[in-house]
């Protein structure tokens, strides 16, 4: 049994992402956090080790808005599939407009 950490509500949706001029996406996203999966060449993407210090954008085409984050690697997926990011600096404007973003999907 997996014990739930989470503080912040979070759903399973794919959002574009670049880093380091790379495309990605999200397997889930919260206003402190998210999963990305990486393209499916893993040995021309490879991940960041635990710790390390991110920059990247998420793209919401939907809502016309990109998101610049700065976030830490916290974890690698189960399968070295991605990573698991904490936010470690979000404006709150776009902290909020993740919420909303959340909240309006859960409806």
């Amino acid at each position: 049994m997996r014990i739930e950490k989470r503080r912040n509500s979070r759903i399973g949706f794919g959002i574009s992402v670049i880093h380091d001029g790379k495309r990605g996406m999200t397997r889930n996203i919260s206003d402190n956090g998210t999963f990305i999966i990486m393209d499916e060449h893993p040995e021309q993407t490879p991940l960041l080790p635990v710790g390390s210090d991110v920059s990247f954008s998420i793209d919401f085409p939907t809502a016309r808005r990109s998101i610049d984050v700065e976030g830490t690697v916290v974890h690698h997926g189960e399968n070295d599939d991605g990573m698991g990011i904490w936010f470690k600096r979000i404006d709150e404007r776009s902290k909020e407009f993740i919420r909303m973003f959340i909240l309006d999907y859960l409806k």
